[in-house]
């Protein structure tokens, strides 16, 4: 039995399966992000960024289809802005468990309050760029604070 596009779709967009987990699917979409930095911290930070916006992109494109698959433009469900806010906060962070935290934290923060240009983001771009964008100026605002008080 093949796969079908949509279950495509629907897999990526809730971090494989974590946006579908009871309660909190930001909460579980951010730590889908962990994972992944510690996989790929090792890089040079100019790689690092490099897939970091080469995900977002995706990521735009998979919440956009997801948004129409589901119906609801930013649906719970769709957590891969929130992998990619993260991976974006974690640029040029030295790995280590108390910088996860740290950082998981302050973007969890920011991801929840919203202060501008997130609350813009989110209220002005179309499609899956509302959805995803939100996620990458909360995770700017985390990097800043990061590189300020942890890096």
């Amino acid at each position: 039995m093949a796969v079908e596009k949509d279950d495509w779709i629907a897999y990526l967009a809730s971090g494989c399966g974590l946006g579908s987990l009871p309660q909190a699917p930001g909460t579980w979409g951010s730590l889908g992000a962990l994972p992944l930095w510690f996989l790929l911290g090792w890089l040079s930070n100019g790689w690092y960024l490099l897939l970091v916006i080469l995900f977002s992109g995706a990521a735009v494109w998979i919440a956009d289809e997801a948004g129409t698959l589901f119906k609801v433009i930013d649906s719970p469900v769709i957590v891969i802005d929130e992998i990619a806010g993260l991976m974006l906060a974690l640029v040029g962070v030295p790995l280590s468990l108390g910088n996860a935290v740290a950082a998981f934290l302050l973007f969890r923060f920011f991801d929840i309050v919203k202060p501008f240009p997130a609350d813009w983001c989110e209220a002005n771009l179309p499609g899956g760029y509302g959805v995803v964008f939100d996620d990458l100026a909360a995770g700017i605002m985390t990097w800043v604070v990061m590189q300020i008080f942890f890096v």
